[in-house]
């Protein structure tokens, strides 16, 4: 039974030991030089810094982060100082490994403060002996600067303004829905070729233009009942902003670019009244409700 306890103890001991090596992260080199460090931020991860003797290093957190506090281990042998969101450590005294802890308004940074700055040298007679470098930044694990880089952070927001635009569209969409009329003529010269739509159609509330890609929009107008020109409200649409969506239906409409360019557009299906809602809004899945009434 003792034998079973004691396995049990040493394998729950050796099983720590490769935890405590796994969780303490080393940060990755750059490639153009060794001592500039970045790292990506792991609230559950410790991060291990290889400090200098005589030299700061320099901690670089996202520029959206506040600093609250901080502290030391030990803080006797180190040197603390910081500006916005850099901070800057410095060893005091040689050997004086301990570990800090830095707390923004939005994280916590942990982080394993180790001294170089010494070398150990084999004997003939396998005896070891520990000398100081004369020039420990040249070491390869020395760290000058570490930055901490936020790729989940990013990916989520990325995600987050994808989803936004993915609901801004449906929403238009869903305005824009309902039975279309594509039955529209336009002036065919030429010269005009640059400003004419490439195709126009209406779900008998909504008129859209659509523009090649990359074009410059024109100007659309409608004629209105006195026979003006009148300016409607409209706004740009689609994945490429080429579609102008305007919050009307007409029999007719001009397209202008500047004052030299027209193009007519005569809508052959023109029924305004099938673009009546019942619910009172622009929306069909949107009621409009007055207060003191019975609806």
């Amino acid at each position: 039974m003792k034998k079973v306890v004691l396995s049990a103890v040493i394998a729950m001991a050796l099983a720590g030991t490769t935890f405590n090596a796994a969780a303490l992260q080393a940060p990755k080199s750059s490639p153009y030089d060794f001592r500039i460090k970045t790292v990506v931020y792991n609230p559950v991860d410790v991060v291990r810094i290889d400090a200098v003797a005589g030299l700061f290093t320099h901690i670089v957190v996202s520029s959206d982060e506040s600093y609250i506090t901080h502290a030391f281990g030990d803080s006797a042998g180190w040197i603390f100082s910081h500006k916005l969101n850099h901070y800057f450590v410095k060893p005091k005294t040689e050997m004086s490994d301990t570990n800090l802890t830095i707390v923004t308004d939005k994280r916590s940074y942990n982080i394993v403060l180790h001294y170089i700055g010494e070398t150990t040298t084999k004997n003939a007679d396998g005896t070891e002996t520990k000398s100081f470098i004369k020039t420990p930044w040249s070491m390869k694990q020395a760290t000058l600067q570490l930055t901490y880089e936020y790729p989940f952070d990013e990916q989520k927001k990325a995600s987050s303004v994808a989803e936004k635009k993915r609901l801004t569209e449906k929403l238009r969409e869903s305005a824009f829905a309902g039975p279309k009329n594509y039955q529209y003529e336009m002036s065919d010269e030429p010269e005009m070729a640059d400003i004419q739509p490439i195709h126009v159609w209406d779900n008998y509330r909504f008129t859209r233009f659509e523009f090649p890609e990359n074009a410059d929009l024109p100007q659309v107008y409608y004629i209105s009942s006195s026979g003006k020109e009148t300016l409607p409200n409209c706004r740009p649409v689609g994945e490429h902003n080429n579609i102008l969506e305007c919050q009307n239906v007409a029999k007719e409409w001009r397209v202008r670019l500047g004052w030299t360019k027209v193009v007519g557009i005569k809508n052959i299906n023109y029924v305004p009244s099938a673009g009546a809602i019942s619910t009172g809004t622009a929306s069909p899945d949107v009621r409009r409700v007055q207060k003191g009434g019975d609806n």
